[in-house]
């Protein structure tokens, strides 16, 4: 095997295998390889590669070194990689057939031909026994640590792919694949499985720390920006407000009872069919009048936004004609069904991005609209058919993992390039956008992403919390849930009643506090032609809706949430610095004790302050384990106090949430 070594690249070609290794950034190595066709190295997605400090590439014996700051890459005569950090080793390319004075048949990395020069590729690893895995993006799966998962690599409702781990070996690793596939974290091996691709491409970071690695892999792929003050404040929602009177009486109704409210959201079919985006004047005749009532109340409105598109839409056959929209592999475009047969905009299409942008600033952002909510942003389709999907930068299969990123950016571009969010000296910028899913580099645009339609149960709300800690571990700064789950909640059922007040709770120490969910009683959907009126709105959903004792609580806990607004904004601008996430587990900052490994049910929000929600019902004390030996810990609700690294029983009563602040 013959080497190409340039200062900061080894590459190599070996039985129509071509190799690129390479410096990509601090601590940071690149692998790229395909069969048949020399590597892409155009090919960026989000990463924005930086060269690497103290890179050096050379042979030593039979082997090719490649030393990246504190990372280094050791390629064998066979083309197997094993690295490591500072001197320890911390992964290895799995040879599969090991055998005696043999090379190995099966190599680590396997190409499997599926049509031109795509191929299902799959990459084996080594696993260590010690190590413990964080990260990979939003599932409701109830486990903090990885370690023996597996994992999907795909978009849906409630589950957001972001292909990054952090492991307490000292190293994070990147899967650079926009598309499905799935990853193992077996006992025996790890396994990467792409679907469809042309060429495999992972990154190897090193760091040692959980806070080092992070901010070499946000440095990586983009830190979060400047965001509002006013996003830190309560956002109201709920399925739907079917008018404009509707949300200005919400709107008077916290006014009146001197509620602190920074959002209102009108969600879904405000319009006439998927696919208008625009108001229905029957319902919203006059929406500019219905900005400037919340304005006067410091109220922020935004407005949801499907990519979805009705064969009966208005805009229909354009975007079709454009070519602006997902066609099918086989069969009508048909991918989603409600309330309509429904395509999707073709989100990787830059063209239907600026159309997309257009429309929106022709029917919002003329009435002064400048946040949205970009719903079904996966997107989200049944069956799960990915490889019946085709958009512009490929089949699904390949490509659909990118969806939500490119939907969001999209939007974000345009409101940026029209000047609509230009930021002013001493003035805050004007908008934010939520969204439900996200890729790689999420967190570098001005977003808020949101765990999707969970049911209202308590299991759901301890699987919610780890799902927003896995989130954190991939750099996410601004996560959110629909606090009570979104389906399935009675505002006259006791327990549904508990859970609304203990996800509130937890809600105050989250990035944003926001409200939404479909409550009881449900009404029949009627007519398919009346679209914005007929629709269903379900209960009430505002923190009067669910009796007294809970209002009473959440109006409590909606002052403590008013008095950390300073804090959060400190934590958050050290996300900007150093890519360190608002909301984080605690083996983010205590990565030496092995007790807090797979302690999913506390975390820590911001550097001073530990929540431990209580997500159990009828439960009315809850143990606590305070991390860090040599800390001292005040309990905030008794103002007690107790030394780190230990595990105390504290009391929790239905109107506090434990939660302790670091001396």
């Amino acid at each position: 095997m013959e080497y190409r070594i340039n200062q900061d690249r080894i590459e190599w070609s070996h039985c129509g295998e071509y190799v690129c290794v390479e410096a990509c950034g601090r601590d940071s190595v690149r692998v790229r390889a395909s069969f048949k066709a020399p590597v892409d190295r155009s090919l960026h997605y989000n990463l924005k590669p930086e060269d690497g400090e103290g890179t050096r590439a050379f042979l030593e014996g039979k082997m090719a070194v490649l030393e990246c700051g504190g990372t280094r890459a050791e390629i064998n005569e066979f083309g197997q990689i094993t690295f490591f950090y500072e001197g320890k080793q911390i992964l290895k390319e799995a040879w599969i057939d090991e055998t005696c004075g043999m090379p190995p048949y099966q190599k680590a990395r396997e190409y499997q031909g599926i049509g031109g020069l795509s191929c299902q590729i799959r990459a084996y690893f080594y696993a260590n026994q010690t190590e413990h895995i964080y990260g990979m993006g939003q599932e409701n799966r109830d486990c903090l640590d990885l370690k023996g998962c597996t994992v999907d690599l795909c978009q849906k409702n409630t589950k957001c792919t972001i292909p990054f781990y952090i492991s307490t070996l000292g190293y994070g690793f990147l899967w650079n694949h926009p598309g499905v596939g799935r990853a193992e974290f077996a006992k025996n091996r790890f396994l990467w499985e792409a679907s469809m691709s042309r060429q495999l491409d992972y990154v190897v970071i090193g760091g040692g720390t959980p806070a080092r690695i992070m901010e070499r892999y946000t440095s990586l792929t983009g830190r979060c920006p400047q965001y509002p003050d006013w996003i830190l404040g309560l956002w109201q929602s709920k399925l739907r407000y079917k008018t404009q009177e509707e949300v200005l009486e919400i709107a008077r109704e916290h006014r009146k009872r001197k509620i602190p409210l920074s959002v209102l959201v009108v969600d879904y079919f405000h319009w006439p069919f998927q696919g208008d985006l625009r108001f229905d004047e029957k319902y919203f005749p006059e929406p500019w009048k219905m900005k400037e009532e919340l304005e006067k109340d410091g109220i922020h409105l935004m407005v949801s936004v499907w990519p979805t598109v009705d064969m009966r839409s208005e805009n229909y056959r354009m975007l079709r004609e454009k070519g602006c929209l997902i066609t099918a592999e086989h069969g009508p475009d048909i991918f989603f069904l409600c309330r309509g047969a429904l395509t999707y905009l073709d989100m990787t299409e830059p063209k239907a991005g600026r159309m997309l942008f257009e429309k929106l600033k022709e029917n919002y952002v003329r009435h002064g609209i400048t946040s949205f909510w970009l719903d079904e942003a996966e997107p989200e389709i049944y069956p799960y058919a990915y490889e019946n999907m085709r958009l512009a930068k490929g089949n699904g299969l390949e490509v659909s993992c990118y969806y939500p990123f490119a939907y969001n950016q999209s939007v974000e571009d345009g409101l940026l390039r029209e000047g609509i969010w230009e930021t002013k000296a001493g003035q805050e910028s004007d908008g934010i956008i939520l969204v439900r899913s996200g890729w790689i580099g999420s967190q570098s645009l001005r977003s808020v992403i949101w765990s999707g339609d969970v049911p209202s149960t308590f299991d759901s709300f301890r699987r919610q919390l780890m799902a927003g800690l896995h989130m954190s571990m991939c750099g996410i700064v601004l996560w959110t849930t629909d606090i009570g789950g979104f389906y399935g909640g009675d505002a006259e059922d006791e327990e549904f009643r508990e859970l609304m007040i203990r996800w509130f709770q937890f809600g105050v120490f989250c990035p944003i506090l926001r409200m939404h969910g479909y409550r009881r009683p449900y009404e029949e959907a009627g007519s398919m032609e009346d679209m914005s009126g007929e629709c269903n709105s379900g209960g009430g959903n505002e923190l009067w809706s669910f009796g007294e004792e809970a209002y009473q609580i959440m109006r409590k806990y909606l002052s403590v949430r008013e008095r950390l607004i300073p804090y959060i904004k400190e934590q958050i601008q050290i996300a900007r610095e150093t890519g360190t996430p608002l909301m984080r587990p605690l083996v983010y900052d205590f990565p030496e004790d092995d007790r807090v490994y797979d302690m999913g049910d506390e975390y820590l929000f911001g550097s001073q302050i530990l929540a431990a929600p209580v997500m159990e019902y009828g439960a009315r004390s809850r143990k606590v384990y305070l991390p860090g030996d040599g800390i001292g810990w005040v309990n905030g609700n008794t103002g007690e106090k107790a030394a780190g690294g230990t595990e105390i029983t504290v009391d929790a009563p239905l109107d506090r949430m434990p939660v302790f602040y670091r001396e």
